[in-house]
């Protein structure tokens, strides 16, 4: 009993120890200094206990979210001085849109302030704290490339993803109750401010227009090789009649009618496509679209074009019959109006001259899928009493492609089959390469055709595992070389003189295996459903997506971006109305004969490969008010991905048709272009496919001939027996 009552009594002093231990090792984190007790029977486990409790090593810090030389310091310092932001007050956080005053998908880099504050070259917006902390919200196909690219001083934020916090939520947490947000208001659109506005205002911050900050910032940078690229000096050139088909006073017109019909006196074109689809101009003032960087305001009176010095050529100004009009008194009367009357403004007055303007009603054009409408800054230049926002009229006067549109859609497409024949074949022979360099090649081998500007998107290639990454682009990081054991697909597209064109293709340069193939042969039979496709006029663009996607979902798969959207002339390579997409509920608006749009299924396994195929396609007007498609895209598929038994013999007839039309127009270019290598590639790839029924009646065929010789043996046979026996 005595050894138990001594156990106890040391084990009760080993807790009281130990609490006393605990404690005093709290104090010592308070104090500067600790008094320890004068004796101490059980340090050692005090020390222990020390050891357990130690505070964990802090952070390290990111160098480049303290420099003050950078972008991002700079800006920050810039937010608190008024020579910067020239008001009284300062913001307290400041917004970066990824965009142009048009709103453009893809903006010049002289253009692109969200990638000379941050280093980020996609879409994205991002928000800055002048007290420290920096986020990009960008798309979720860009999330880790994005995370790849920024340095630590960015916080990377999934925008598609709704557990993440808003712009507005994150700004609130990090600032008090009251503060100023600052933002350009040129470079986002009407919808988006009003959000940020209203979303701001609730947490008690104010979202305040600003247009000149980034912008002074960026043309004072100090490192030359941080300073902002040029604006292009490139004049824009006049787009002949033979390819525009109609006259820039007859579209004029046709504006001028719509906007009558809609109740208003005038509109805004911000658009950049639609801006060269209306005065029939071509420039270079986007990466890849041949596009000239102006706004014009369409009235009943007048055309003005706002349009920065020295961008008009002597002939444009000519075709525009800018000279006929140098007097004060010259206007057009709305009896008149098959002469137009076209006067030519600086680019910058645009703000201030749309504050007087003298019509009623003003259209201002509102986002549809694609095309993002007029900006804020745009809209709040227009008195309020006078502001009509409505999607622009010539979003589908520009969709419906005339005669001479389409007759030059198809010479571009021509030109553009013999390029990609080209290099598919050239590949095809080397294949070892990297994805960076397949596509200098692409677009390289696009630049022998006659009539190429350049190309129309950045040609993306992906292998193997980058090939199952829907928006993936190659970067030095992610550059993968190519091999024989997986499929490569390049998306890729060029500006010629007479139309715009995309197609994306899928090829694999060893053996494939039995799921590459059935990947493979299930996406080409989602093109070939929308080849056949006949639909009623009526019948909205986006609910002939399923049509496209069911033999994908049958075997169980799907793609997360639209099957197509329209597709311009000689403009953008993409445009509204349509998007066929059976996800999104507001855009209904049905095909018409004239439009050109694309279609793009895939497949894609995560970590290990990708399909994918594009074609464009014309819609044509079948009988009994149906409507049809025809292939503008004329390059062959890869046969040896091709599983034959998995097509039906409606398939098999389509894939014959559409390798005999590549072999009847595409063949004899080839020949005058001397191609004679890539003619024999180009008619290996396109050999017919022998059709099921077919098949079947040679073995009818061939099991009624054996029948028959088996019957005629065996009359002999007998015969013979029979004489034998007779004798």
């Amino acid at each position: 009993m005595w050894r138990l009552k001594i156990l106890q009594l040391a084990a009760a002093a080993a807790v009281v120890s130990v609490c006393r231990g605990v404690r005093l090792a709290q104090q010592s984190q308070q104090t500067t200094s600790s008094t320890f007790p004068p004796t101490m029977s059980m340090a050692p486990v005090l020390l222990t206990i020390l050891q357990e409790q130690a505070t964990p090593p802090a952070p390290p810090v990111c160098a480049d979210a303290t420099d003050v030389h950078n972008p991002l310091g700079r800006l920050r310092s810039a937010m608190r001085n008024s020579i910067y932001t020239q008001m009284n007050t300062f913001f307290d956080a400041f917004l970066i849109f990824y965009s142009d005053e048009h709103l453009s998908e893809e903006p010049l880099p002289s253009e692109r302030r969200l990638q000379y504050i941050s280093g980020w070259d996609g879409v994205g917006t991002g928000a800055v704290l002048a007290d420290g902390g920096a986020a990009v919200w960008v798309p979720s196909g860009d999330v880790r490339r994005a995370r790849s690219m920024l340095t630590c001083a960015w916080l990377v934020i999934d925008a598609d993803d709704a557990r993440q916090p808003t712009i507005p939520e994150w700004i609130a947490e990090r600032l008090s109750r009251s503060g100023r947000v600052g933002a350009d208001a040129r470079l986002t659109s009407v919808g988006e401010w009003q959000v940020l506005s209203s979303d701001l205002q609730r947490v008690g911050l104010q979202l305040v227009h600003n247009p000149t900050l980034l912008d002074q910032l960026w043309n004072e940078e100090p490192d030359p090789e941080l300073r902002r690229p040029d604006f292009p000096k490139t004049v824009a050139k006049n787009y002949g009649i033979e390819f525009a088909g109609v006259t820039w006073r007859e579209k004029i017109n046709q504006v001028r009618h719509e906007l009558r019909a809609a109740s208003v006196d005038a509109m805004i074109v911000t658009a950049l496509d639609e801006v060269a689809w209306l005065l029939n101009v071509r420039g270079r003032d986007l990466p890849y679209a041949r596009l000239l960087k102006a706004f014009v305001v369409v009235s009943q009176r007048e055309v003005r074009v706002y349009v920065p010095p020295g961008k008009l050529s002597v002939h444009v100004r000519d075709a525009l019959a800018v000279y006929n009009c140098n007097h004060e008194n010259c206007t057009s009367r709305y009896d008149f109006p098959t002469n137009p009357i076209l006067r030519v403004s600086d680019y910058v007055n645009i703000y201030s001259e749309i504050r007087r303007i003298p019509d009623s009603k003003v259209l201002i054009p509102s986002a549809g899928t694609f095309q993002r409408g007029a900006s804020a800054a745009i809209a709040q230049s227009v008195p309020p009493a006078k502001r009509v926002l409505q999607l622009s009229p010539i979003v589908y006067l520009k969709a419906q492609k005339n005669e001479a549109e389409v007759k030059g859609m198809k010479k571009a497409h021509l030109r553009d089959a013999v390029a990609m024949c080209t290099l598919l074949s050239y590949l095809e022979s080397k294949p070892a390469q990297s994805e960076m360099s397949v596509e200098r090649t692409t677009d390289l081998t696009r630049g022998s055709q006659a009539g190429y500007i350049g190309p129309s998107m950045q040609t993306r290639v992906a292998y193997a595992a980058n090939a199952a990454e829907p928006d993936y682009r190659a970067t030095n990081a992610s550059n993968k070389r190519i091999f024989k054991n997986a499929t490569l697909v390049i998306q890729s597209g060029g500006q010629y003189d007479e139309g715009t064109t995309i197609v994306t293709r899928t090829v694999h340069y060893g053996t494939p295996s039995r799921d590459e193939r059935k990947a493979y042969t299930t996406v080409l039979r989602s093109l070939a459903a929308m080849a056949v496709l006949r639909a009623p006029m009526l019948l909205p663009a986006a609910h002939i997506d399923p049509v496209a996607r069911a033999p994908l979902w049958e075997a169980k798969q799907d793609y997360p971006h639209p099957t197509g959207h329209g597709v311009g002339a000689a403009l953008g390579r993409k445009e509204d109305p349509v998007v066929i997409d059976y996800r999104q509920d507001t855009n209904l608006h049905p095909l018409k004969e004239g439009y050109f749009i694309n279609a793009e299924p895939g497949w894609y396994e995560p970590g290990k490969y990708g399909v994918r195929l594009g074609n464009i396609l014309e819609v044509v007007a079948r009988s009994n008010g149906y409507l049809g498609f025809h292939e503008a895209t004329l390059i062959p598929f890869e046969p040896k991905l091709i599983d034959r038994n998995m097509l039906t013999e409606y398939e098999i007839k389509w894939l014959n048709g559409y390798n005999d039309r590549i072999r009847k127009e595409v063949g004899p270019e080839l020949k005058q272009q001397e191609l004679t290598d890539v003619y024999y590639w180009m008619m290996n790839k396109t050999v017919p496919l022998e059709l099921p029924s077919k098949a079947k009646k040679m073995v009818s065929s061939s099991t009624n001939s054996y029948a028959n010789l088996t019957n005629v043996l065996l009359a002999v046979a007998l015969t013979v027996m029979h004489s034998v026996l007779s004798n």
